[in-house]
């Protein structure tokens, strides 16, 4: 396997990097994600029993969790007040999920390209090889083409990893922060019911 790697000329260094990268990122983003991801019914129960007690609510890492934290900071104040401060605890919950993700998404969109540079650099030793030699069979443009396969399939390969961690990743952020908007609504009406 990893003669067939070497077969792919200098392109593989960066398609390495792209690789490593996005492991490290799935494997990061994983473990936050994890913990990240509540069920509204159990952190509302949780919430209640805070409300009733009235104990602190320790800081976690979870966006519906943090949303309680916002919702209970600005308990007593004006409703609208309430809201936009679990609004503003939303945006930042969103944007600590959405980190790293670009450069992931950024991998996908970019590998096939890098996978493709590889590709003209082996048909362009294959024709240097002929010119060289002065004949064109299959021994003299073996390892232009080998080349060039090798570089278009790991850069299809990393393209299309990056690909799905990319968009596992992006569906995942999508439901955490629903299950905090769920979990936001019903802090309103518990912390500050609208005045009838």
């Amino acid at each position: 396997m990893w003669e067939l790697l070497k077969q792919g000329g200098v392109v593989m260094y960066p398609l390495g990097l792209c690789s490593l990268i996005t492991v490290g990122i799935f494997i990061e983003r994983l473990f936050r994600f994890a913990r990240a991801d509540r069920s509204p019914q159990q952190v509302l129960a949780r919430a209640e029993q805070a409300l009733a007690s009235g104990k602190t609510w320790p800081d976690a890492p979870a966006p519906a969790e943090r949303v309680v934290a916002a919702a209970l900071e600005k308990a007593g104040a004006p409703r609208t007040g309430v809201e936009n401060h679990m609004q503003a605890a939303l945006a930042a919950e969103g944007l600590r999920l959405s980190a790293h993700l670009g450069i992931v998404g950024t991998i996908g969109n970019i590998a096939p390209f890098i996978g493709l540079f590889g590709t003209v650099l082996g048909i362009i030793r294959a024709f240097r090889d002929i010119g060289a030699v002065g004949a064109a069979g299959p021994a003299v443009v073996a390892t232009g083409i080998s080349e060039a396969l090798v570089a278009t399939a790991s850069g299809l390969f990393v393209a299309i990893s990056a690909v799905i961690v990319y968009n596992l990743f992006v569906i995942w952020q999508g439901r955490i922060l629903r299950r905090a908007e769920v979990v936001a609504s019903e802090m309103l009406e518990l912390v500050a019911p609208e005045s009838k």
